[in-house]
């Protein structure tokens, strides 16, 4: 069913693997992830206070818009333009949707850097966002972790695009101290894979304990998010490409910000998309043995969502 949202509960080991590539979980509406129902439960309990705020701001303006005849027009365009989503979601301000763009001035592909692409990603979509400029950080300006912090504490959804996991110049201890409540969304585009960031991170890794390295990887980043208070994390599970992060950063914004759909149906729309460029066999009759279908690429079960899979912007 493509309106369905199923929630995987598993331990470890099963979440190190790509489980959203199983057969019987394609073709639904969204598949998410979360490390118990304790905390899946709490994910929901903050959020619906807040739903019901907005609720309730929304149907007091509707009453303020009917004692004045002459008012009433412009209230019915101020609700409609909200985007309200169907009921069982939760939505978060677009508006104070923050980006940072972290990557090392000596890491190069070919003649551009990481911000040089992800600007022109930015300028095809700009008409659609472009609230977002303000906190684009590129390699002439490295942020510093004071700069990360202050991003990540003050938004309502924060991009993270860098060579480097997040963790890898962030403190776990300190991002275990946050309090997060505010921030509904995190989109994080790393990991990237070359011979000179192989290089990099084989430098970095000797200057860190085993814990250390252990709390960079995708399933624990996700878990310290999660107990911060962020309701959502979308994350590589393993090494990517510049260009597959560049066009997933794109594709996900794109369908996040402007079409408007849940952050579920957005992850699922990343699998259909790899799916449309997969060549399928055509069948041309009985006579023809049964169609082989190809299964889809590795890259097309990388991304992953973790935590609340109705939240989308308004």
């Amino acid at each position: 069913d493509p309106d369905e949202y199923v929630l995987l509960l598993a331990d470890r080991k099963l979440l190190e693997l790509p489980l959203e590539s199983l057969s019987f979980l394609q073709g639904l509406g969204s598949v998410s992830r979360d490390f118990s129902l304790q905390l899946f439960h709490s994910r929901l309990r903050r959020e619906e206070p807040q739903k019901v705020e907005r609720d309730n701001k929304k149907k007091s303006k509707g009453v303020e818009g009917t004692k004045e005849k002459g008012d009433q027009s412009q209230t019915i365009k101020q609700v409609s333009a909200k985007h309200l989503g169907p009921s069982y979601t939760f939505a978060f301000d677009a508006q104070n949707f923050k980006y940072v763009v972290d990557p090392l001035d000596e890491k190069y592909f070919g003649e551009k850097t990481l911000s040089m692409e992800v600007k022109e990603v930015m300028k095809t979509h700009n008409h659609h966002w472009t609230h977002l400029w303000e906190r684009l950080l590129g390699s002439k300006d490295r942020p510093s972790l004071f700069q990360k912090e202050q991003v990540l504490c003050r938004c309502s959804g924060f991009v993270y695009l860098g060579m480097d996991p997040l963790l890898a110049n962030f403190p776990p201890a300190r991002l275990a101290a946050f309090n997060l409540p505010e921030c509904h969304v995190v989109l994080l585009f790393d990991r990237v894979l070359n011979k000179t960031n192989v290089l990099h991170e084989t430098n970095l890794e000797r200057k860190k304990s085993a814990g250390q390295l252990s709390l960079e990887k995708p399933l624990e980043t996700a878990l310290l998010l999660s107990l911060s208070g962020v309701g959502c994390i979308v994350l590589n599970q393993w090494h990517s490409s510049l260009l597959q992060n560049t066009q997933d950063a794109a594709a996900v914004l794109d369908n996040t910000l402007r079409l408007r759909l849940t952050c579920g149906q957005t992850i699922q729309a990343l699998r259909r998309r790899d799916d449309r460029n997969t060549p399928h066999h055509n069948y041309k009759g009985p006579t023809e043995k049964a169609p082989y279908e190809p299964a889809l690429p590795s890259s097309a079960f990388n991304c992953v969502l973790y935590g609340l899979p109705q939240l989308t912007a308004s």
